[in-house]
């Protein structure tokens, strides 16, 4: 582990890790005051004062207390106000350090608590519930000041949310900034958890290897693959793309779809519509959805794009494709075929690239958090998943990925259209992870199109020019 995290880790792991740390030779106490004077620099780097701090009954509370120790050696002005009594024995001895500091802790409401900046030092990592009626209270008073434009500083994970899932409990803090330690928390990465979590900051407490196995890998340029264009490269030996979609009304997405796996790597790409009349760029090939005409397509063509624009009364042309032989990316459409006909397992490798309401129709659950729902998809139908959404989470190559790039302006129409172009593109020129490394080559076009974006939100054909 370094500062610059590649790794995330559950609830269970970042335990493992700190046992791990104190058999060792690492006491737990020191930790603490190594995550508090992370806190307390960071607070000292951005000038904060009139700091009240939050503490909780547990260890992040006990870093509340230890933050609140080091504030008040450097002069800053601080208040301390205790929701419950400490229950661990770290946690009091950073109490009693304030103490002896000669620093007032004051119950909740016991004395003024309007101030400049406020610690959320509640609840932290360990959360599995939802937060009690005194906790509920304190979230309360941080999200109306956080309305007034105030700064809260969460310590480890925003209070009200789970670190291994990301899901929230009800009321959470909506901090705006997050300081977490020792291990990246994979929930703090995805799903609702971007929302509360404001600038996120990483702090390793001075502790760079473990023998733990980490729970999700974070995405990076150096994790993909892009395939090998040779320098005689021609369009017949680029790889060639079969996009079936962009039916009569959705005609957009199979123009998307088939764009970008041509901006992504194809050499050439046959899209598959029944309208033949439909005006599209020149660059695409438009084939009738004739069964021999894909029959020879998919003998011919490296990877097959199934679902953007596509329904149900293609289910003939679905079925053909999923039981050939062809890598198949499924989206959309195809995803729908999917959980309706649920047919028997592929033999040949595919991607299926969901958003969560296509993802928990195909498991017929929606209480799942998003890594038991990545693991459950996997399991019943084999092959590499893209759960989409803040947070994208990765299936591939027996490991889960998460991309952190989160970019709210791709909550578009066509942009999952554009994002399975993506993948077949860089899977006809030969790479060896296409699903992330689509992934990653969608934020990248995204990151490109907000820096020339003349309006005020980008649209799916704007990550495409």
């Amino acid at each position: 582990m370094t500062d610059h995290f590649k790794h995330a880790f559950s609830t269970d792991s970042v335990k493992k890790i700190e046992n791990e740390l104190i058999s060792n030779g690492t006491e737990s106490f020191l930790l603490m005051m190594r995550a508090a004077y992370a806190a307390c620099q960071y607070l000292l780097s951005v000038s904060a004062d009139d700091i009240i701090i939050f503490c909780g009954k547990g260890n992040n509370g006990g870093d509340g207390y230890g933050l609140a120790a080091l504030l008040h050696l450097s002069n800053r002005k601080i208040r301390v106000i205790q929701i419950e009594a400490p229950k661990t024995p770290e946690a009091n001895q950073a109490l009693t350090l304030c103490q002896n500091l000669g620093i007032k802790v004051g119950g909740y409401f016991e004395f003024e608590q309007v101030g400049t900046w406020y610690v959320d030092a509640l609840l932290g990592s360990g959360l599995v519930e939802a937060p009690r009626a005194k906790y509920e209270n304190v979230i309360k008073f941080l999200l109306s000041e956080r309305n007034k434009g105030k700064s809260v500083l969460s310590l480890d994970m925003p209070s009200g949310l789970n670190a291994s899932t990301g899901q929230g409990y009800g009321l959470v803090v909506n901090a705006s900034q997050t300081i977490t330690f020792l291990a990246m928390k994979q929930g703090i990465l995805t799903g609702e958890a971007v929302d509360f979590v404001g600038e996120l900051i990483f702090n390793n407490l001075g502790e760079n290897e473990t023998k733990i196995k980490p729970d999700a890998h974070i995405l990076e340029k150096t994790n993909c693959d892009f395939g090998h264009i040779k320098p005689s490269a021609h369009k017949g030996t680029r790889g060639s793309v079969l996009v079936v979609g962009g039916m009569k009304g959705m005609e957009g997405a199979g123009i998307l779809a088939s764009l970008a796996a041509l901006k992504s790597g194809a050499g050439k790409v046959f899209w598959c519509t029944d309208n033949q009349n439909v005006e599209r760029p020149s660059e695409i090939i438009v084939v009738e959805p004739a069964t021999k005409k894909i029959m020879d397509l998919i003998k011919s063509c490296q990877v097959c794009v199934l679902g953007p624009g596509m329904n149900l009364d293609f289910e003939s042309l679905a079925e053909l494709i999923w039981y050939s032989n062809i890598p198949l990316v499924l989206d959309a459409g195809g995803l729908r075929w999917l959980a309706s006909k649920k047919p028997s397992k592929r033999e040949a490798n595919f991607i299926c690239t969901p958003h969560l309401g296509e993802a928990n129709d195909l498991v017929d659950d929606t209480k799942m958090d998003r890594f038991e729902l990545l693991s459950t998809l996997q399991k019943k139908f084999d092959g590499d998943w893209v759960l989409k959404g803040a947070g994208t989470l990765i299936y591939e190559e027996k490991k889960v990925w998460i991309n952190k790039l989160n970019m709210p302006q791709l909550a578009t129409a066509g942009s999952g259209d554009v994002l399975a172009g993506c993948i077949s593109g860089v899977w006809s020129a030969g790479s060896k992870s296409p699903a992330r490394t689509g992934v990653w080559l969608h934020s990248h076009y995204a990151h490109n199109a907000e820096r020339e974006k003349v309006y005020p939100f980008l649209t799916a054909s704007d990550l495409l020019t």
